[in-house]
């Protein structure tokens, strides 16, 4: 039995010039008939070779891994009938892709992108990983085709169904649409999906912090145990100066802090969001950092998160405590305390304002001056 030679064919219908793009197609060949299928990647004449395929462009290695995926798949078929002595037709392979709809992997593209970004840090890659395991999870939405509005109101109601907070089902969108806008960039897909389509943003619980009493307890408590009374200075230490753990974990004191005129300035930028940040060190952040000799000792965040549970129970405070829970206390610390929105916004590096404001929403200090203003002015 006789099975088909493969190739790719760029600008079969000679269109392509300097300023319009070709189509690179799939030729197969079989006993004197051929068969062209469209891979939806398209490329200017400068930028196609037939052996390395895709040159000179930005999206070389995306789209020539979408060409091989593609070839990959049809050779995969053929592999199979001589696997099953089983005989070529094109009937065959027209029925094959139909039902496999392996056009473009989605969530291949969707993987190989999350990989390559250069734009993100390691936090925000974890945070996409868990858009392509709730893709994988789905099922519906497997290949570039499989993008409609129907599938992803499906997918809404999925993400829903699997009990998940509606902030966190948006930004589950959020993400999703921008490896959709790739896609359309790379021209593997022409229309957006999601438009005529809205999602709730919804609104998070209020975020946790320790009161000043509580942030007292944890400071004071007798903690027995070298490792937990360890995890509770770093934690004291967060709290004093508004650090998220990544931004701590890389902290250096003789790298970082400037002394200008006799206080201790860290003028930064943050691992996560790449925005500036500005901190002078406060006393209480400077004795613990005397205490381990201005080197901290820094732990990974999950073992960090286990020992505060423990260093939390020493100091009787009854609440779920994290990593993150120490920027809270120091956002709120410093709000309460009459530092202005800007300010800490400026302190905490955030790029958005509205960010810092949801601190503000915990606080009822500055509500109850206004009334304490306007039982003034009824006097």
């Amino acid at each position: 039995m006789k099975y088909p030679t493969l190739r790719f064919v760029f600008d079969r219908k000679h269109i392509a010039t300097e300023k319009k793009k070709g189509l690179v197609q799939i030729e197969v060949t079989s006993e004197g008939k051929r068969k062209w299928i469209g891979t939806q990647v398209k490329v200017y004449p400068n930028q196609w070779d037939n052996r390395k395929k895709v040159i000179r462009s930005m999206e070389s290695i995306q789209l020539n891994a979408i060409l091989d995926s593609m070839m990959n798949n049809i050779n995969e078929f053929i592999s199979s009938l001589i696997k099953n002595n089983q005989p070529f037709d094109f009937e065959k392979l027209n029925y094959f892709l139909e039902k496999s709809n392996k056009s473009v992997s989605y969530i291949d593209f969707v993987r190989m992108r999350i990989e390559e970004r250069t734009d993100i840090e390691e936090s925000t890659r974890k945070q996409h990983r868990t858009l392509l395991k709730s893709l994988e999870d789905f099922g519906r939405i497997n290949y570039i085709d499989d993008l409609t509005k129907q599938n992803i109101i499906l997918y809404d109601d999925f993400l829903h169904n699997q009990g998940i907070s509606q902030p966190t089902v948006y930004n589950y969108h959020k993400r999703n649409k921008r490896y959709i806008h790739e896609a359309m960039k790379f021209e593997l897909i022409s229309d957006d999906p999601y438009n005529g389509l809205t999602f709730e943003r919804g609104k998070f619980d209020k975020r946790k912090y320790l009161t000043e009493q509580e942030l007292y307890k944890m400071e004071t408590c007798e903690i027995n145990s070298q490792p937990i009374d360890r995890v509770r200075d770093l934690f004291l230490f967060q709290c004093y100066t508004g650090f998220s753990y990544s931004d701590f974990a890389k902290f250096d004191f003789e790298r970082d802090v400037e002394n200008r005129n006799g206080k201790y300035i860290i003028a930064d930028r943050r691992k996560k969001t790449n925005e500036d940040y500005y901190i002078v060190l406060l006393s209480p952040a400077m004795k613990i950092l005397k205490k381990y000799n201005f080197k901290l000792p820094v732990i990974s965040n999950q073992q960090y998160n286990i020992m505060l549970k423990v260093a939390a129970q020493y100091a009787k405070i009854n609440k779920r405590i994290t990593t993150h829970v120490a920027r809270h206390t120091f956002a709120v610390f410093a709000l309460n305390n009459g530092v202005s929105m800007e300010v800490v916004a400026k302190m905490l590096g955030h790029s958005n304002i509205k960010t810092t404001q949801i601190y503000a929403k915990v606080l009822n200090r500055e509500v109850e001056k206004g009334f304490d203003l306007l039982e003034k002015k009824m006097r």
